[in-house]
């Protein structure tokens, strides 16, 4: 019950995000790409591929490169558009990401960094009550 209202207000601080930057769709999922929660357009076999990608992006970057914290990975594709992934910042050591459609021109990094912390106090509870 607890874990349905957190649900809640995430999907409804992605939809807020959403209609302030003009975004078609963000969503938060684990590194396996599960959804946790979303709002606007959906293509979850497209955003399992991106996440997974991207755990291999992060992997990768830490281990070859000496990388000791990955912030974001931005895809563009003329034909897809522009997929912006974050890891969430989580004290439990899980792992989880936002991914957030980005059109042509719009900027993202000033709302996705407002609703990276929002979202991190919020999943806190969440993986806490999983656990």
């Amino acid at each position: 019950m607890a874990s349905e209202r957190i649900q809640e207000r995430v999907t409804s601080l992605l939809a807020a995000t959403n209609d302030a930057g003009g975004y078609p769709s963000s969503l938060v999922c684990t590194q396996d790409g599960l959804v946790i929660a979303s709002a606007g357009e959906d293509e979850a076999e497209y955003t399992a591929a991106v996440v997974s990608l991207f755990d291999d992006v992060l992997v990768r970057a830490r281990r070859d490169l000496g990388f000791t914290d990955v912030d974001e990975v931005a895809l563009l594709d003329p034909a897809r558009g522009r997929t912006v992934i974050r890891p969430l910042p989580l004290d439990s050591g899980q792992t989880l990401f936002l991914v957030v459609k980005v059109p042509p021109r719009a900027t993202w990094r000033r709302h996705t960094n407002i609703l990276r912390k929002q979202l991190a106090e919020i999943l806190e509870t969440l993986v806490r009550e999983a656990s």
